[in-house]
């Protein structure tokens, strides 16, 4: 699908101002099974300080953008019982610019699959605490790709020392993570979780606040089949 035409608000706008619409945007390419496309979507946000950024995929691998003090990577977790699993940095659909992420499953049996971006390399096999006391919440772009199926509300959040598998306090029921569930839709969609908002499921050990200089990764642990693509991670003041 391409998109070519002026949406509603931006035509009416641009008679009232007396100027055109298509003639100072590119068109859109939007591949079969990628999410819809807004007109402008993340170009708005591309300014903010880049000391923010936590992954805009441009890298073409599974690294995080190196700023910040930040030199982790993304990371898959799985009960292996998936009939289809997808953990990548593709080309085919993307928010902004060339790359972004996707996460796919279905079939799968037990907990599943989640994807962690580690905001620090590990030590050996032991997490590594990041300090994220200076920002207050983490923005991104995320969409359904044409596989998923209906909307619903996936899970979003912070692992932290207290919580990660490989923090060395948790020993059993790990991952409990600071999460909320964010509605996706079939469109590209700027979100904002904030941290005073995320909280613990209270099934897992231990049960503490959170604490914002022992960050370890920002998770997403869908709970049924699912066909994610994100893109623009960024830490918000």
């Amino acid at each position: 699908m391409v998109m070519r035409t002026c949406p509603p608000v931006l035509l009416a706008a641009s008679l009232l101002l007396g100027g055109g619409c298509g003639g100072s945007v590119e068109p859109i390419e939007v591949g079969p099974l990628c999410p819809g496309q807004p007109l402008r979507g993340p170009d708005q946000y591309v300014n903010e300080p880049l000391v923010q950024l936590i992954d805009d995929f441009e890298s073409g691998d599974r690294h995080l953008a190196l700023e910040g003090g930040r030199d982790g990577y993304w990371v898959l977790g799985t009960d292996f019982s998936s009939g289809k699993l997808i953990d990548e940095v593709s080309m085919q659909c993307t928010g902004r610019d060339l790359w972004a992420g996707h996460f796919a499953a279905r079939g799968f049996t037990s907990w599943g699959n989640n994807w962690t971006g580690v905001f620090r390399a590990t030590t050996g096999n032991s997490a590594t605490p990041y300090d994220g006391r200076a920002y207050g919440g983490i923005s991104f772009w995320a969409a359904f790709g044409g596989d998923n199926g209906p909307d619903f509300a996936v899970p979003f959040g912070v692992t932290t020392m207290d919580n990660a598998w490989n923090g060395g306090i948790c020993t059993t029921a790990c991952q409990d993570f600071y999460g909320t569930t964010v509605a996706l839709t079939h469109d590209w969609r700027r979100y904002e979780i904030r941290f005073d908002t995320l909280a613990q499921g209270g099934w897992g050990s231990p049960q503490v606040p959170m604490r914002l200089d022992q960050l370890v990764g920002f998770i997403i642990w869908p709970r049924q089949q699912f066909d994610i693509w994100i893109d623009d991670l960024r830490f918000e003041l």
